[in-house]
């Protein structure tokens, strides 16, 4: 009963001022809002050393294969080492994202770019596809849309397109070309053209000095059509196979590039293909942005330990008025006054914790849990993990609050654990953005803990999975760091309670 009516009494000074209860509720929430409007999409993500290449596809023909010849030139980007290709899903996405600089440049792959494709040729009645510097885009109904306030990305950009289609274009021209070796058409012009010596002995037969092969081939068959036309197939046939023992590094009839130079791919691949995905939010409160699943949990975790310098000054403030040492003089027990500083904090901090979540949820569109939570696990992501944190923060308070003995000592007392933890521990700046060994680091503290629990259900990405062993894990610590933090408390107060008796 001791120990509600102190709880009430701290309950009441704490709630009554409003800059107490400016500092704890709205200014955290405001600090969420700001920097989520400032902040970029890429804000806390980890970079992988990948180029990104953006692309629309629009391609309805078919190529090599039946698959259009887009997806060979996708797939050409996605085998080469540190490129990332990403899908975009219309062009008007793809000129919005170019037009608020959010990418360089995308390619589109226009609806008859496989039609153009096929039609690139070596013959004169074919498309010729190649300038000096590479491959006329226009020509084959490829388009890039381009930021010129990024002209070095935007280049790099084109130039990757430029390579990917040589990759598909020259092999496909040169196996259509090998193939006309052995046509009728070429073997027939062949005829006219390559014209052969006729022997001494035979001159009384032929009474030329030259014969042209066709007519030499027309001889041999007897005019017969059918052996004439044969023997006109072996000549392309065997055309096709002295340049193919010529030319045995290459598979000449092949009209891919690993075909044609007989290449195999042995690098590790990873899939780098991947689907826009719109994680910068909407509206004017950019709602559902993927920052937020970074900023209101670092901001819940930073500002629930704050409260270390709020408990701490109503001990501070109790101190300088005499009234704690009264406190102590008066019949309460050592464990009734504890508990009756305990409980407001403890409530303050849950309350917080709720609110900023809520507001988050609400507002700015907060990913909480999974669809495949159980009841047990909202318990323990919203019950045990809050009720553990709290505990922590106001087992701090106590301890910090009891050793300060003025507001200096007070200021400089927490100052350590709010901001040098909170910064150490990736409330301020998020792990993403350090260095690999950062989070090791962020486990010295109970903020590190905390904040590995609550983005634990707060995910960053469409995750299917919670690791609640980590979460668990995270709730041990922060309750056992605060039965240390309480215990050495206790012992301290009893101290001071023997000391000044």
């Amino acid at each position: 009963m001791q120990s509600f009516i102190i709880a009430k009494k701290e309950l009441t000074l704490l709630i009554r001022d409003k800059l107490t209860a400016t500092v704890l509720f709205v200014l955290p929430f405001a600090m969420i809002l700001i920097l989520g409007l400032l902040l970029g999409e890429g804000f806390g993500q980890k970079t992988d050393d990948l180029m990104r290449i953006s692309v629309l596809n629009l391609d309805k023909g078919f190529g090599l294969n039946n698959k259009p010849w887009a997806q060979h030139a996708i797939e050409d980007m996605v085998s080469t080492p540190n490129i990332k290709v990403e899908i975009i899903q219309n062009k008007e996405l793809a000129e919005e994202l170019v037009k608020t600089g959010k990418r360089a440049a995308v390619i589109i792959f226009n609806p008859n770019f496989s039609d153009r494709v096929n039609e690139c040729s070596f013959l004169s009645t074919g498309v010729n596809p190649f300038h000096r510097d590479g491959i006329y885009l226009e020509k084959l109904q490829v388009s890039i849309v381009k930021d010129n306030k990024q002209p070095a990305t935007s280049a790099i950009i084109e130039s990757v397109c430029q390579i990917a289609l040589l990759r598909i274009v020259m092999p496909w021209m040169i196996g259509k070309a090998f193939e006309k070796l052995g046509d009728p058409e070429f073997i027939e012009l062949l005829g006219k053209e390559v014209s052969l010596p006729v022997p001494p002995s035979l001159r009384l037969l032929i009474p030329k000095e030259k014969i042209p092969l066709g007519e030499l081939l027309e001889l041999a068959s007897g005019k017969d059509t059918v052996l004439a036309k044969n023997y006109r197939e072996k000549v392309g046939a065997g055309i096709q196979t002295a340049l193919t023992g010529q030319f045995k590094n290459y598979n000449l009839t092949g009209k891919s590039w690993a075909s044609l130079t007989r290449s195999v791919n042995n690098s590790e691949t990873v899939n780098t293909l991947t689907t826009f995905k719109n994680e910068d939010g909407t509206g004017i409160l950019k709602r559902g942005a993927i920052r937020y699943q970074i900023l209101v949990p670092s901001f819940t975790v930073m500002f629930a330990f704050s409260l270390i310098l709020i408990s701490g000054w109503i001990f501070v403030a109790e101190k300088r008025q005499g009234t704690f040492n009264r406190l102590l003089s008066t019949p309460v027990s050592t464990p009734s006054i504890l508990l009756g500083k305990f409980l407001p904090t403890i409530i303050i901090s849950l309350f917080q914790i709720f609110f900023l979540l809520g507001l988050g949820k609400v507002l700015l569109g907060l990913k909480i849990g999974l669809p495949s939570w159980t009841l047990s696990d909202w318990m323990i992501a919203l019950i045990i993990l809050p009720l553990a944190t709290s505990f922590c923060v106001a087992s701090f308070s106590l301890l910090i609050g009891l050793l300060s003995k003025n507001e200096t000592q007070l200021a400089l007392f927490s100052s350590v654990p709010v901001c040098l933890f909170a910064l150490i521990g990736g409330c301020i700046f998020p792990w993403e953005m350090m260095p690999d060994n950062a989070k090791t680091l962020a486990f010295l503290t109970p903020q590190g803990w905390a904040l590995d629990a609550f983005r634990e259900i707060m995910p960053s990405s469409f995750d299917t999975y919670t690791d609640f062993q980590l979460i668990w894990k995270s709730t041990l610590v922060l309750t056992a760091m605060g039965f240390i933090l309480i215990i050495i408390t206790w012992i301290t107060l009893g101290r001071i309670r023997f000391g000044n008796s």
